[in-house]
């Protein structure tokens, strides 16, 4: 029977263990069942959160880490250990919270399933820690106890293993011992090539899905010789091992490179069964330096001091220019091995894969995107040929990319989903489930991100809780308002998260400009992540409100203008303009112009935005040649005829008329002539075209254009152009004409 009970562990089998282990309600022990074993373990009730119960929490992940090492467990919360009766668990936890509490000690490759039972009307239950066994690697403590009473229960790197009823706890040297007896080779099956000069991982995978334009893009970064590292960047899952391992075999039967190390730092991997620790090939700078000499043929390198064995590696690689491949780089904490790869022998290449852009110097980063729609429908294929997903085969393209979009497109999250499904119905519920709600596994968020963000800095952290507020993508403006940081520190922060591929940019053609949006998986992790956390969450959608209400705008009339703006109502070129004209209006030039840029960027041929700008520009800025090409644009796209047309001439004409372009005023006369024509009344118009008439001696013209305001009233006009009309007179003879014009402006 208590094999059973390992089995439905090993299969996280919870109604079956439930029904091996318990009877009655409330719920006991079945017979057999009433006494600890390697198996399984009873505790009354679960500690509680907070710093003050460390000490509890640490009981609990060394009970946790020694039944992981052993094959897996059962941590049974609200039974009495002595009587073994029930008496319910009262502190309230989840997967979650579970976790995080152990996760100080035990880091991040054991994942704990935790489940209430049982829940009575008290909301007492029965709480069941479902403990994974572990994978081909034993684990160790991350960081030690916290001392109490001068003692601490385990150090850091220390082990445990469950030795039946209880929990034996291994110093740093005894957990060497341990995993030393029962270490697995590193190499053999690891490696799809290993042979002199050429070590080269095994794929992960049956059958390849080509990227199609990705691979090329490696592959032809492998041979520029501008790049020493090609960096594969992306979020967990996304398929950067299976693209660098496919290129490396490529580069190996293409004969391209003398000698190809390969090596991994993955310590852990996400099955069916939870994630799952591995022995690493890669934790130090020094595991480097010994493949290498191991490929390379020297390995009594490896006894040299790690100076001088650095300088003989130097040597070789220089002498010989060929191809690293480093896997999961951003599992390394070791700086040496980052600073050796940026100053890498000049020849020699390497190809990496990390969810963090680490490697600087000669470094080209490659994101690797999910899955499109295409892509999808093929690696659903792919899959259904494993028996574990035959029923796969019948789905259609349609419900293909429906399965892999609730996924996001990401081949490790469909796998690991399409793991918990038995039938294409049961997967298309599932993929509606996802959609609907943007659900995602707690182990699979877990395992995709939380590295990455716990090293995240404050800035970066600040964003990324940012955009997870809301779905949709938010400009510049609305990251760094939700932040509540100094724009600068924000900026920063966007760049690096771009470089981790936690962040992505899209173009708003609306706003013609860039806008900050997540994954719905990286949205899922962080919304988790702040649910600890409700005030911080609370204070980023207050901040994020107040931005696109523009609380922050003093003027009743402009804030109306900014709101639409903001929230993308306000999305032609008339609202920017607007505001550019208020900023102008209170004396703030340097707004104005730059939303006038902005209103034209918006929109290249709006006429509105390009006469305004024209104006501004003209008088505020005294830049007429600025002016003249603004009114030029203006010209080009305002209607063909009527008012507005003929004032927007007018005034690109005028401007015209004073520049220094060759033909200069013979091109604003034939445009203020067609001004004059779409708009006889306007009498400024009227004017210029004959002030051009006249600087040309075209007499005849200017009696012709201005004669028939002669009887005006309007004393701006009489004053402008009623002596101009009487110089042309006297050019031209009109000698009685000139004498009653002359007694009119007398009198």
């Amino acid at each position: 029977m208590q094999e059973d009970v390992a089995r439905a562990i090993s299969q996280r089998n919870l109604s079956g263990i439930l029904r091996l282990m318990f009877e009655g309600g409330p719920p006991r022990p079945r017979l057999g069942r009433n006494t600890e074993t390697d198996l399984w373990e009873y505790k009354s009730d679960c500690p509680q959160l907070g710093k003050a119960h460390e000490g509890g929490w640490a009981h609990v992940a060394a009970d946790v880490l020694g039944f992981h090492n052993h094959r897996g467990g059962l941590l049974i919360f609200g039974l009495d250990d002595k009587r073994y009766a029930f008496v319910g668990a009262t502190r309230i936890l989840d997967s979650k919270k579970f976790n995080d509490q152990i996760r100080r000690y035990l880091g991040d490759v054991i994942w704990v399933d935790f489940y209430r039972e049982y829940i009575q009307d008290d909301q007492r239950y029965l709480g069941i820690a479902l403990i994974p066994p572990r994978g081909p690697a034993p684990a160790r403590f991350k960081s030690a106890a916290p001392l109490i009473g001068g003692k601490r229960l385990f150090e850091a790197h220390g082990s445990a293993l469950r030795d039946g009823d209880s929990t034996r706890i291994m110093d740093p040297a005894a957990a060497d011992r341990y995993m030393r007896s029962v270490a697995v080779p590193k190499y053999g099956e690891k490696y799809a090539i290993d042979e002199q000069g050429y070590r080269i991982l095994a794929p992960e995978y049956d059958d390849f899905l080509s990227r199609g334009e990705l691979g090329e893009i490696v592959e032809k970064s492998l041979r520029d010789p501008r790049v020493s590292v090609t960096s594969l960047i992306g979020v967990g899952g996304i398929g950067k091992t299976a693209l660098a391992t496919w290129a490396t075999l490529r580069a190996y039967d293409s004969l391209e490179f003398p000698f190809i190390v390969s090596t991994t730092a993955k310590d852990r991997e996400l099955t069916s069964v939870g994630i799952m620790g591995l022995q690493a090939g890669l934790s130090s700078y020094e595991d480097l330096l010994d493949q290498i000499v191991d490929v390379l043929g020297f390995p009594e390198l490896r006894t040299e001091e790690i100076g001088e064995r650095e300088r003989s590696v130097r040597l070789l690689l220089e002498t010989t220019r060929g191809m690293l491949y480093v896997d999961n780089l951003e599992t390394v904490d070791d700086k040496r091995l980052i600073a050796f790869l940026d100053d890498l022998p000049l020849g020699v290449k390497a190809l990496v894969t990390s969810r963090r852009s680490s490697v600087r110097t000669a470094a080209r980063p490659i994101d690797v995107p999910p899955l499109r729609d295409r892509e999808l429908v093929q690696y659903l294929r792919l899959l259904a040929r494993e028996r574990t997903y035959k029923y796969l085969s019948t789905l259609s393209d349609t419900e293909a990319m429906a399965v892999g979009r609730a996924w996001d497109g990401i081949p490790l999250a469909i796998r690991w989903g399409l793991s918990r499904t038995a039938s294409v119905k049961e997967a298309l519920s599932q993929a509606d489930l996802q959609m609907l709600d943007r659900l995602h596994g707690e182990q699979l968020l877990e395992f995709s991100f939380r590295r990455v963000f716990d090293r995240l800095a404050i800035g970066e952290r600040a964003v990324l809780e940012t955009l997870s507020v809301l779905e949709r993508p938010i400009p510049t403006e609305a990251v760094i308002a939700g932040a509540g940081l100094p724009g600068h520190q924000v900026l920063d922060a966007v760049e690096d998260l771009l470089a981790d591929a936690m962040v992505y940019r899209v173009f708003d053609e609306l706003r013609n400009d860039y806008c900050f949006t997540t994954l719905p998986i990286t949205r899922a992790f962080t919304r988790r992540d702040l649910a600890r956390r409700p005030n911080v969450a609370r204070a980023a959608q207050r901040r994020l409100s107040a931005w696109f209400e523009a609380t922050d705008v003093a003027d009743s009339d402009e804030r109306l203008v900014v709101r639409e703006l903001r929230q993308g109502r306000g999305t032609d070129d008339t609202a920017l303009t607007d505001l550019a004209m208020a900023a102008e209006r209170r004396g703030d030039l340097d707004t104005a112009e730059r939303l006038y840029k902005q209103a034209l960027r918006r929109n290249p041929r709006s006429w509105k935005a390009a006469r305004t700008a024209a104006e501004f520009y003209r008088h505020k800025r005294n830049d007429g040649l600025e002016a003249l090409a603004l009114y030029r644009t203006a010209g080009a796209h305002a209607p063909t005829r009527g008012h507005e047309r003929a004032r927007i001439i007018r005034e690109w004409c005028l401007l015209l008329r004073d520049s220094c372009e060759p033909r200069a005023a013979q091109e604003a006369e034939e445009k203020l002539l067609v001004a004059h024509e779409s708009d006889p009344q306007d009498p400024i118009a009227r004017h210029a075209l004959a002030g051009l008439y006249d600087r040309r001696g075209a007499y005849r013209k200017v009696i012709e254009v201005l004669e028939p305001i002669r009887k005006t009233q309007n004393p701006k006009t009489r004053q402008a152009s009623l002596p101009l009309l009487l110089k042309a007179y006297d050019r031209s003879r009109e000698i009685v004409k000139a004498a009653e014009l002359r007694r009119e402006l007398e009198g």
